[in-house]
């Protein structure tokens, strides 16, 4: 079995070349400096609030604009435009704005030992939160555009080190990305390659703050911690789907392969326009990783389109085990009319339940959904549930 885009090389090679180059060039580390809080979580710029529902399994399973950050090789196989402008996402999950009110009013007090005794009543608690603002997506049949002014994502834990302390990570993401998709010549079935090329500007929080910092400002986020600066990456992506119109089963449930290497170059955020603060340093990398995907799409019924995916995600990432790596999913899309459809969602992400809702009212799109990630050790596993909503206009 050949393909070409210019010539014609075996399948399997092209893809050992991708998994192997992306291994063999893994920078080590993430630039972590010393006495950063560490943090477990897997970040994913770029999500997708219906990817999650699925429990995150998009690698093969995307059919929409985010494959420009999920697989841009879906590209060439999109058949009608696709554009969508983010109002508002926000998720966070259920203990996070109670946290945030009590710490405040105790602050206020400047009684160190009343903080103290907050602290240590939430000790081993973690608290996460996400918002994105005014991001827009344009996809065409083979291109795509992103633009995403605000990606914000705060995660906090407390926890015990001297004394009680609450140990915060976050980040704001400002990206633009611009990608690119073909087919291939296949003897037999249907490939394509995608390319996403992407410019971010990072700025980074990793600090401690004990109960004496907070009795005398509350300000959890302060410029003077700051770092921040600028990096161009790529994203590669595969699929693959097979012809099985012979075949006695999967015939009926059509299958696709995907893979995609996320921040092949991964050098780090060399560029420093110091937009934060002056004296601010280098924030931690976007981490190289592998995603390989599969997806089973069901013949449609009725208003109802059906499938299944299943993906193991950002391998080489240094937070990666194979439980945080697993993700599983089954989407059951319904249309009525052009201006009202919408679908149901349920997965496993990380090894906990997922469920997502979507629905479209002519150009106005609601998603809805509930994940949960993995901020725990490998020894201690804990989940931190979010819960997220997204208003967009997708037309």
């Amino acid at each position: 079995m050949k393909f070409s885009i210019r010539g014609s090389l075996p399948v399997v090679r092209v893809l050992a070349c991708l998994i192997a180059g992306a291994i063999l060039t893994t920078p080590n580390g993430s630039h972590a400096q010393v006495g950063d809080v560490k943090d477990f979580t897997i970040h994913q710029p770029g999500m997708s609030v219906r990817a999650m529902g699925m429990g995150g399994a998009f690698t093969a399973a995307v059919d929409d604009y985010s494959a420009i950050f999920y697989n841009p090789a879906f590209l060439v196989r999109l058949e009608e435009g696709n554009t969508n402008l983010s109002l508002l996402h926000v998720g966070i999950d259920e203990k996070f704005p109670k946290f945030f009110g009590d710490i405040g009013d105790v602050s206020s007090s400047n009684d160190v030992s009343r903080i103290t005794s907050f602290l240590e009543s939430n000790y081993g608690n973690h608290y996460s939160a996400r918002m994105g603002f005014l991001n827009a997506y344009m996809a065409r049949p083979g291109w795509a555009v992103a633009v995403i002014p605000v990606d914000l994502s705060l995660e906090m834990r407390v926890a015990q080190s001297v004394g009680p302390e609450v140990q915060v990570v976050a980040r704001q993401d400002t990206t633009i990305a611009y990608a690119r998709a073909w087919n291939g010549k296949l003897e037999s079935g249907k490939l394509s390659f995608g390319v996403t090329g992407k410019a971010i500007y990072r700025g980074y929080f990793n600090r401690s703050i004990n109960a004496v910092e907070l009795a005398f400002d509350d300000n959890i986020l302060r410029p003077q911690d700051a770092r921040e600066g600028m990096t161009f990456d790529a994203d590669l992506g595969v699929l693959y789907s097979p012809d099985v119109s012979s075949h006695p089963v999967f015939s009926k449930a059509a299958p696709t392969f995907g893979l995609t290497v996320r921040n092949v170059l991964d050098y780090g955020f060399k560029t420093n326009l110091h937009l934060l603060d002056p004296n601010s340093g280098e924030p931690d990398r976007l981490q190289r990783r592998i995603d390989v995907g599969s997806a089973f799409e069901l013949p449609d019924w009725w208003i109802w389109r059906s499938r299944f995916a299943f993906d193991v995600r950002d391998i080489l990432h240094e937070n990666w085990t194979f439980s945080k790596g697993v993700h599983m999913g089954a989407e059951f899309l319904w249309k009525v009319k052009s201006w009202f459809q919408g679908g149901w969602r349920f997965g496993i992400n990380q090894g906990y339940f997922t469920a997502g809702f979507s629905g479209d009212f002519a150009v106005f799109r609601l998603d809805l959904v509930t994940y949960a990630q993995e901020v725990g050790t490998s020894d201690s596993p804990k989940a931190s549930r979010i819960y997220m909503t997204k208003m967009s206009m997708d037309f």
